[in-house]
């Protein structure tokens, strides 16, 4: 339900912040533990190109290949995304 005066949160502007956050803190995260993008990819389960394309800022990583990247860097979801 909508209200006649309340402003509806920019949605794009949100999505673009977590795609930005979750790029940098996968890329941080991945060569704190020196793991080349191949290496992390296999650990988690998924494609190399997926690893590069979340880097990137070119691919919204499902809810699915948010926990196996987390679980392959041994960190909580959070971490990623904040």
């Amino acid at each position: 339900m909508l209200c006649g005066g309340c402003q509806m949160p920019d949605l794009k502007n949100e999505i673009e912040e977590a795609r930005k956050a979750i790029s940098k803190n996968l890329k941080r995260l991945r060569k704190e533990k020196s793991l080349a993008q191949e290496k992390l990819a296999l650990e988690a389960g998924v494609d190399r190109t997926v690893v590069s394309k979340i880097e990137r800022e070119v691919a919204n990583p499902s809810l699915e290949i948010l926990i196996r990247l987390a679980v392959a860097l041994d960190v909580k979801v959070s971490v990623l995304l904040s």
